[in-house]
């Protein structure tokens, strides 16, 4: 299996008989086997979570889409891009969805549309999207207290879960707690390896997150992303 971390929380992940690409709109997409079949993941409708470029992929062989309802995709815009109804998946939260050889499961967000579990090649792998435990010094305590609640409440359909390989939120704006969802995450699923995404190029956050005694337990679990574009080989 082959990762590559393009942008923000776009990944590029080649497997043996498919590639998946998630929540790509931004970052140089490496050159990839085209004959295989492409899934095209996008968790939600926000600039930094999908693009419309990504029917420009549309030139290959097999692409097939799966995308939250809350993206705007009228019959007129398919017909316009030449978009075949059969290889657009629409997906909405808490339910388990067939496609070709991949089995996709959808957690509700608690941002904006929904986290994927995909489970093909005999492998598992998780996408948050932006189902994070979002606190905000600025929020009041009885909107931190529900975000927790919420995230929490869909974390627990995880636990226990072995996963091969999951993509999740470390983002700087949180400040101090920063660490809380993944950490969290970590110690609910049973995560091989572990990619931090919407870090907003902050990359040193991933050794801050290492440095915490909390993360003593997983820290060697948790990729390094140094710079955009970084792929990573990853032994089966």
């Amino acid at each position: 299996m082959k990762v590559t971390f393009l942008y923000h929380s776009a990944f590029l992940v080649e497997l043996s008989h498919c590639s998946l690409l998630f929540d790509w709109y931004g970052g140089a997409i490496p050159a990839f086997d085209r004959h295989k079949p492409l899934y095209v993941f996008a968790s939600h409708h926000h600039g930094d979570h999908y693009s419309p470029e990504i029917f420009s992929l549309l030139g290959m062989d097999n692409v097939w889409y799966v995308l939250a309802n809350c993206i705007r995709l009228s019959a007129k815009r398919k017909a316009a891009l030449g978009i075949e109804e059969t290889h657009v998946l629409r997906v909405s939260a808490g339910r388990t969805f067939p496609l070709e050889e991949l089995r996709i499961t959808t957690f509700r967000s608690t941002d904006a549309g929904v986290a994927f579990l995909v489970e093909t090649e005999g492998k598992t792998l998780f996408h948050a999207g932006d189902l994070q435990w979002w606190h905000w010094e600025e929020e009041p305590k009885h909107w931190n207290d529900e975000m927790e609640r919420e995230f929490k409440k869909e974390g627990a359909k995880l636990m226990g879960r072995k996963i091969d390989v999951a993509f999740l939120v470390l983002d700087p704006r949180q400040e101090s707690y920063f660490w809380w969802g993944f950490d969290w995450w970590m110690r609910t699923m049973q995560v091989q390896l572990a990619f931090p995404m919407h870090s907003w190029e902050s990359f040193s956050l991933t050794q801050k997150l290492k440095a915490l005694p909390c993360s003593e337990p997983y820290r060697d679990r948790v990729m390094e992303i140094f710079y955009n574009g970084q792929s990573f080989l990853l032994e089966e």
